[in-house]
């Protein structure tokens, strides 16, 4: 049997919230809501309960999306 750690976020709570994240981003290009997405995108990564095709492409989007937080900061930084 798979320990589940109950501190852990609930996997559902977590998509949830990335797909409202994203939708709202994608609406505003807030750089607040793309940090808000990396971090989501690597809790899901990291999680235990997500299926591993989840964990591997929210792995491998997370780096993406750091790159758009980042560079929407840097772009902010000069306004």
């Amino acid at each position: 049997m798979e320990h589940v750690d109950p501190e852990a976020p609930r996997l559902q709570t977590l998509i949830a919230a990335l797909i409202y994240l994203m939708s709202h981003y994608a609406r505003t290009g807030c750089p607040r809501l793309a940090v808000c997405v990396s971090r989501h995108l690597q809790c899901l990564a990291l999680h235990p309960n997500a299926a591993p095709a989840v964990r591997d492409v929210c792995a491998s989007v997370h780096g993406l999306w750091t790159a758009v937080a980042a560079e929407d900061n840097k772009e902010r930084a000069l306004h």
